[in-house]
This record gives C-alpha cells, sequence and structure tokens, in this order.
C-alpha cells in the first residue's frame, strides 16, 4: 500500500523537545504539549519526506497505573492518530514501548500495510525494527530533534535522516513551570465528626457549613488554575471534554492542594464537588 505512516517515541519528543528549547531535559509536569499542532507538523512533515499520504500516526507512551495523561486523552481522541501505551513502573522508567514501536513497524511492513515509515527517536533499540521492515522493503525516514541525542548505529540504519528545528518545536512543545502560589482560605475546615443536630445558627452555617466548604473548594481551584498557562488550561478542558474524568496528573495536584489548604484529606463527596467546581471554572 502506497502509505506512509509515523512512530513516535513520546519519550523521546519529550525529552529531546524539552533540551532542544531549554538547554536540559525537563519533567513532563513542566512541559505543555500543543498536540494538534504537533500533529499537523508530523502529517506535513511525512509526507513531505515521502510523498505518500497518511496512514495514521501511531504514539508510544507509558501510562501509570493505566491512568491517560491530560496529553495521553487528547491524542487518543485526535483523528489519524493511535496510541500505544506500555507502563511506567516505580522508579518512573517506561517498560515495553520499544518493544512494541519494533513489533508494528514489522508487522505493518510484513503485511504490505505501508511501503514508507517515519520513526520520531533516538534510542538504539528501535535500529531492529528499522531493519526488519527494510526487509520487507519499506524506506524508513529517521526524524529527530536538533540538539538531542541520537543512535549513531540509528541515525545510520536509516534510509533517510531529517532534524526537527528547535524553532520549529517551538510551536508545539513549551516549557510552563508554574510559579508558587499560596492560596488563602476564608475558613479552615474542620476535622470529619459526627453529624451534630439541626441548627438554625447562622454563624455556624458560615463557618463550618456546607457554604463554607464551597466557598473553600472555590478558591483552592480558583488559585489552581491561576498556574496553568492558557494553552494548560486549554489543554486540560479538552482533555476532560474528550475523555471520561480529570486526568489524573491534575488531579492529583489539585486534590494535594487542597488536602494542604483544607488540614486534612477530603472525603469522597467533597473530592466528588470539588471535580465539579474545576469543570464549572473551566466553561465545561
Amino acid at each position: 500500500m502506497d502509505r506512509v505512516a509515523v512512530f513516535v517515541d513520546a519519550g523521546y519528543l519529550y525529552a529531546g523537545g524539552s533540551t532542544s528549547i531549554s538547554g536540559s531535559s525537563k519533567k513532563r509536569s513542566e512541559l505543555t504539549l500543543d498536540v494538534p499542532a504537533c500533529i499537523q507538523h508530523l502529517v506535513q512533515q511525512a509526507e513531505q519526506i515521502s510523498g505518500m499520504k497518511l496512514l495514521r500516526i501511531y504514539w508510544y507512551d507509558g501510562a501509570i497505573s493505566n491512568r491517560l495523561s491530560t496529553d495521553q486523552q487528547l491524542l487518543a481522541s485526535s483523528n489519524n492518530v493511535k496510541l500505544r501505551l506500555g507502563i511506567v513502573n516505580t522508579f518512573g522508567e517506561q517498560k515495553g514501548v520499544d518493544a512494541k514501536i519494533v513489533t508494528d513497524l514489522a508487522d505493518l511492513a510484513r503485511n504490505r500495510a505501508i511501503s514508507e515509515a517515519v520513526l520520531v527517536g533516538g534510542d538504539e533499540d528501535l535500529r531492529i525494527g528499522m531493519e526488519l521492515a527494510q526487509q520487507y522493503g519499506v524506506r524508513v525516514h529517521l526524524l529527530t530533534i536538533e540538539g538531542s541525542t541520537c543512535s549513531t548505529p540509528l541515525r545510520q540504519e536509516a534510509d533517510t535522516h531529517s532534524i526537527i528545528a528547535t524553532a520549529v518545536i517551538q510551536t508545539f512543545l513549551s516549557v510552563t513551570t508554574p510559579p508558587a502560589t499560596t492560596i488563602a482560605l476564608p475558613t479552615a475546615l474542620p476535622a470529619p465528626v459526627a453529624t451534630p443536630a439541626p441548627t438554625t445558627s447562622a454563624t455556624t452555617d458560615a463557618t463550618t457549613g456546607p457554604a463554607a466548604i464551597t466557598t473553600a473548594l472555590n478558591a483552592v481551584v480558583t488559585s489552581y488554575l491561576s498556574t496553568l498557562a492558557g494553552p494548560e488550561q486549554a489543554a486540560l478542558k479538552s482533555a476532560i471534554q474528550t475523555g471520561t474524568g480529570v486526568p489524573s496528573e491534575h488531579d492529583g495536584r489539585l486534590l494535594a492542594t487542597a488536602r494542604t489548604q483544607v488540614g486534612r484529606q477530603l472525603e469522597n463527596a467533597e473530592k466528588t464537588a470539588l471535580r465539579g467546581i474545576l469543570r464549572a471554572q473551566l466553561g465545561i
């Protein structure tokens, strides 16, 4: 089939991309990926290199406890993108990602589903997949990032080698380290106690009742969103709309912020309310 497929090692894209634009590899939590812009560039690059129409983009990444991140939810819902997930172990290391890339390269080539492949990666472990695809007549083009590390044997094995310039990386990847923020809550919430007898005291309601809890949780969400740049907020909103809930990295940070400010773990009903307030403030 006269089609080209793109194989993206997400770990390489984030690490190499952040090094290219900032001089050092950053944590995922410090990076914002403009998913539509990234996908658009990869499609254009692949069709330009190969002269063929796209079959699809295969995006390889690790998942923690099978929970998708913001970027992964957006990618999974994007047209012409197939999200392929390995795992992230307790040490933060990705496992099974390279093996999936190698297997898919070989299988698609053997089944004549593609005649050209564009590989975005730099790990030497991917060389065997490149070799297997080439044995079935598939031309494999290596696409690396300016300023990143790439295996010399992998580069030598490729049919062609192209580089994504730093200026291009900056159009879809940015470093957004949130500033430290102190949240001033209107009142400290009490530790869970037995349900008191009904009261008509306005003072009690104002300081410890449902209204006070709602006010406090609204303050937490407002302050948390203020730490996110515009693209991050947009990505979070899109991920919630296209996924099954609040992405794990945002959910964890939001709950941790609330726990710190409130001085205790939120009850399940309060956690649900917090997520609902997040949706409301995002306009969902």
